[in-house]
Parts: C-alpha cells; sequence; structure tokens
C-alpha cells in the first residue's frame, strides 16, 4: 500500500517542464518520462523531474529510481515536506514499469533510506534494476543470477501487463493497480518473503540483418532480450505486443551509442512511413525507444525491415544486404 506520498496517475501523457510547473502543485514529483526534456529542478516552485528517456545521453545517464535514491539521500523529502507543509507529496507517473515501480517504492519508504540507514536487499535490487533498464536490458548479465529471477517475480504483473497488450489502453485504476502489486512485492523482498519466477526466453527470429540487427517477436518478453544480448545481439527492432486495437507495440534499440545502428534517425524514418509528427510517433533515447505509447504503430515487420535496410545503406554508403520481399 502506497502511504505517504499522493501518487498521481497520467495513463501516456507526457508535458513540457514549463506545462509540469504550471498545471501541477509546487513541490511535485514527474517519474520516467512524464515530463520531456531530461532531469531538472527548479528551486523556486520545488518542482523536481526524475527521467532519463528524453534528451540525455542514456549509458551516462542514471535510471530514474537511482537518481530518486541520491535524491533522497540529498534530504529531498524532507525539504519538501517542511518547504511545502504539505501532508503528502504528489508524484506523476504515466507508465507503471520496474523503473517507474522501483522509483515509487523508494519514495514512498523514504523514512527508511535517508541519512545512512541502508537496506542492502534493496540496493542490490535498484542496481540490478539500473543496469537494466538505462540499457534497454543490454547490459550483459548472468542468466542464473538469483537475483534475476526475483527480479522478475518482483516486476511479473508489469511485464504480464505489457505482453498482453493491454499495457496499452490500461487506465488509471489498472495502472494504480499494477504498482501497488509490485511495491507489495518489493516490501515482501525486504521481509524475506520474495519469491522467484524462471526467465521466460522464448523468442521468433523474424528476421536476421547480416548487417547485425535482427526483428524479434519477444514471446517472453523482456526476458527473451536478456537472453538475445547475453548471446551477443547488439542491435534489434521488437515486436512487443499486439494492442487489443490490433495495432504493434515496438521497440528499437543498441546495445550502447558505439553501435552502427542510428535509431535516433530511423524514429524520423518510421514516423515518415506512418504519418506521424515528432512528439507523437516512435521516439526514445540513444540507445532505445520504440513506437508512440499513444497510437501504437501499423508497421509489419517487413516494412520495417525494408526501411531500416534502405536507411543504413543510404547512411554507410554500403549495399549491406539484399532487397527485402515486403
Amino acid at each position: 500500500m502506497i502511504r505517504t506520498i499522493d501518487l498521481r496517475i497520467l495513463p501516456r501523457e507526457s508535458m513540457s517542464w514549463d506545462e509540469f510547473v504550471k498545471k501541477t502543485p509546487r513541490g511535485s514529483i514527474a517519474l520516467d518520462g512524464v515530463v520531456l526534456g531530461g532531469p531538472k529542478y527548479d528551486e523556486d516552485t520545488l518542482h523536481v523531474n526524475f527521467d532519463h528517456h528524453d534528451g540525455v545521453a542514456r549509458e551516462a545517464t542514471m535510471s530514474t529510481a537511482r537518481q530518486v535514491m541520491f535524491a533522497i539521500k540529498g534530504n529531498l523529502m524532507k525539504s519538501l515536506f517542511w518547504q511545502t507543509g504539505l501532508a503528502k507529496i504528489p508524484v506523476y507517473v504515466n507508465d507503471p514499469d520496474q523503473d517507474v515501480a522501483l522509483s515509487v517504492w523508494l519514495l514512498d519508504r523514504h523514512k527508511s533510506l535517508e541519512g545512512t540507514q541502508s537496506i542492502p536487499i534493496v540496493n542490490r535490487l535498484l542496481e540490478l534494476t539500473d543496469k537494466l533498464d538505462i540499457t534497454g536490458g543490454g547490459y550483459p548479465m548472468n542468466l542464473d543470477d538469483g537475483l534475476l529471477s526475483t527480479h522478475n517475480w518482483i516486476f511479473a504483473p508489469y511485464n504480464d501487463l505489457r505482453k498482453s497488450g493491454a499495457l496499452a489502453s490500461a487506465n488509471e485504476a489498472v495502472i494504480c493497480s499494477t504498482l501497488e502489486s509490485m511495491t507489495g512485492r518489493i516490501d515482501q523482498l525486504v521481509m524475506g518473503q520474495a519469491e522467484k519466477r524462471e526467465l521466460d526466453t522464448r523468442h521468433e527470429i523474424l528476421y536476421d540483418s547480416p548487417s547485425g540487427f535482427k526483428i524479434v517477436n519477444e514471446i517472453g518478453g523482456s526476458e527473451a532480450r536478456y537472453f538475445l544480448f547475453s548471446q551477443g545481439l547488439d542491435a534489434y527492432i521488437s515486436l512487443v505486443a499486439i494492442r487489443p486495437d490490433n495495432r504493434n507495440v515496438w521497440t528499437v534499440g543498441r546495445r550502447s551509442p558505439y553501435i552502427p545502428f542510428p535509431i535516433n534517425e530511423l524514429f524520423g524514418v518510421y514516423n515518415a512511413l506512418e504519418g506521424l509528427p515528432e512528439g507523437e510517433g516512435w521516439g526514445g533515447s540513444n540507445i532505445v525507444g520504440g513506437s508512440s505509447r499513444k497510437h501504437g504503430s501499423g508497421l509489419s515487420w517487413e516494412q520495417l525491415a525494408e526501411a531500416t535496410v534502405g536507411h543504413l545503406q543510404k547512411k554507410y554508403g554500403k549495399n549491406l544486404e539484399p532487397s527485402i520481399s515486403v
């Protein structure tokens, strides 16, 4: 149960920093994509944005949960409560992913983390979540690590919602229930009652490009991606789910910015194909992103393959592979 923060859920909504400051109470906190433009703090209005998606070098920016932990250690919550006089600090989210769930738990349980206080198992969970979230699952992992299967159990409510395609239309109540389920599981972890869930690494390779990227159907969700990265995958386009409206949810990523797979340019290519303006279509960071949370995508894997190969050939001046039959 979430106790000390006022959780406010805006499903799939994002806004500018100026909009956030104007529309929300003094001392409000935004998490992981609610506010565009990267981390920010206003000493006058006491608004805070914790984010590592938009306008940042992803590999050099801490995950949202790690930023939150550093802020708690810097007495953020003490300061906000004292300066605003609020009984609960407003915290805005637009999605219930692993990084958001852990951030919400940390903010809600901040009193047990301030100063020199520490919960070793939470530190380990934060370390693992940080690595996986920064890289979009691309950090090479030992899949036999017991903490990974515990991590998988804690965040299973989100992973299951995402794989089902229902996340695309999840309302405030569903997102709240999903977050409360995961924060409750983190409580169980702290009490030594956590369970384990084996990784579901099932996947289907839809297209294997000689230029180094794969198009994958992530049957097992993020766990399938962890497996593929552990096997040497460097760049990918993954089918995450098919929404109830039959539109696709795609993720695009690469292991690091050193891999020649320019995803920010590719977002523009895919948006042009779908007729979507920047800001409403495909987007993300320099390492990982995907199709619009709001609109999904009408593109098939064949269309994505042909458009991707065409762009790579133009950029690198090489005949990377034969034309793809669509």
